[in-house]
């Protein structure tokens, strides 16, 4: 099964092809506007990129939102750090921008706040102090609700039902994830969660599968705004590792108190010579945030893993067919087998669209009460099972072989396959070994011996290889 963010909408009008129309029903049925039975004020907190792009949408479809609605949705104030500062989008009729935070925060007259400024310390203020005094509230803010999620959540419960808390628009931008996964697994029991949900690192890992060098392909990707001055959040997996976590919560309903607890690689390491060795095994790479029940024999019944990595990924898998700076999220769960959820992950409009479906859900009524309903006491178990990638620089020299694979066999690590390009200069080499599966624990220390051997030109890398669902 497989779903575009185009295909999940909040709501959708149906017109009809002449030729299955009666006779006597005129070809183009009209419209029956209602008037609005409420007004729906915004705050929004940030003028940038996703807010601009908020104010636009509602500004050209308000009248499509009251029809569907029932409200009228208002745009009444955005919060900006300088409210003199040119901005690329038009203000709407009525709408004040301002640059103290209690100009929206202390107007009872707002009844949603939309949080898409970034940051973890003024945006958790903003956000706690909404839903205290019974604001609903929007945001985009991933790391945000990563590392406050229980105390997010607990605001929402203490308003008994008063304030809602939408954020589908924090992970995968575009693709209505969140929203899926809230209402429609409801009746389904999910085994695991794989996931493309950084745009920057996609785009580069393409480029880099194209021939180009990482240093030359991240500067690129600044130049092309997708990353920023200081990318760590995107190479190191960080980005990831936050909408993971989040992910986590709606599947398993498992708080995952400490977010850097979760192990996280990210694309630093990967080279365009990994990419040749990924062509030899039928693959590309993909940076992948996982959440999945560990189980010995199939069964799905073990401890939640939670992982960020770079993965080797057969081409004929879903997540190797998102391109550019597109996003993917395969569910394997037991009623449904696997589906794929494709769109955009990041940008303006796909962001901001996200947004502004949140906003008519609960403006409508047709929201989560809860907005992270599920719970649990799993235990999480980070030392993952999985085949292995491992990529070890050398410099050639006798017995190498031999030797990993007495390091190999003292870890406990089977190898599947030796991989090994022809050599053009012997001091600067590398050769490639996959494993059998193995635990996370001893690939990491199996490499860090490798790394102590006289033949290691530079530290070997490793990655799981993943198998088709």
């Amino acid at each position: 099964v497989r779903f575009t963010s185009f295909a999940v909408t909040l709501l959708s009008a149906v017109s009809c092809s002449s030729a299955f129309v009666p006779k006597n029903m005129p070809s183009k049925p009209a419209l029956v506007q209602l008037s609005a039975e409420k007004t729906v004020k915004l705050g929004i907190f940030g003028g940038g990129t996703v807010g601009g792009g908020i104010v636009d949408i509602i500004g050209k479809k308000g009248q499509y939102f009251e029809d569907l609605t029932a409200a009228d949705i208002q745009v009444k104030k955005v919060c900006v750090r300088d409210a003199s500062k040119e901005r690329d989008w038009d203000t709407p009729e009525g709408c004040e921008i301002v640059t103290d935070f209690d100009e929206i925060l202390k107007d009872d007259s707002i009844d949603m706040v939309v949080e898409v400024m970034g940051g973890t310390g003024l945006a958790r203020t903003v956000v706690l102090e909404a839903l205290k005094k019974g604001k609903s509230v929007v945001t985009a803010n991933k790391a945000l609700i990563a590392e406050h999620l229980d105390e997010i959540h607990s605001a929402v419960l203490e308003t008994k039902g008063k304030a809602h808390f939408g954020y589908e628009a924090a992970v995968c931008g575009g693709i209505p994830i969140i929203q899926t996964l809230q209402t429609c697994y409801t009746g389904d029991v999910i085994h695991e969660i794989m996931g493309i949900c950084n745009g920057t690192t996609n785009y580069m890992l393409g480029k880099m599968e194209k021939g180009a060098d990482y240093d030359a392909v991240l500067k690129e990707a600044q130049d092309l705004g997708f990353a920023e001055a200081d990318p760590t959040a995107d190479v190191e997996g960080h980005d990831v590792r936050a909408k993971i976590a989040i992910i986590a919560k709606l599947a398993f309903g498992k708080t995952l108190q400490d977010v850097e607890s979760i192990p996280c690689r990210g694309i630093t390491e990967v080279s365009v010579v990994d990419f040749e060795y990924a062509k030899l095994l039928g693959c590309t790479i993909k940076l992948v945030g996982t959440a999945e029940r560990l189980s010995q024999y199939g069964e799905h019944d073990g401890p939640l893993s939670v992982y960020v990595a770079p993965k080797m990924v057969p081409l004929s898998h879903l997540l190797a067919s998102a391109r550019g700076s597109g996003n993917a999220v395969a569910v394997d769960s037991a009623n449904m087998g696997v589906c794929s959820y494709t769109g955009p992950g990041a940008g303006r409009y796909p962001t901001a669209n996200s947004v502004v479906a949140d906003v008519c859900r609960i403006a409508s009524g047709n929201c989560v009460t809860d907005p992270f309903a599920s719970s649990s006491d799993l235990e999480v178990e980070n030392d993952y099972s999985s085949p292995f990638y491992i990529r070890v620089p050398f410099q050639d020299s006798l017995g190498i072989i031999r030797k990993m694979g007495e390091l190999a066999e003292n870890h406990g690590v089977s190898i599947h396959s030796i991989l090994q390009n022809p050599i053009e200069d012997r001091q600067a080499a590398d050769f490639v070994v996959t494993t059998e599966e193995c635990k996370f624990s001893q690939v990491e220390a199996l490499c860090a011996d490798i790394d102590k051997q006289d033949f290691a030109r530079s530290n070997a890398l490793y990655m799981p290889l993943l198998v088709e669902l």
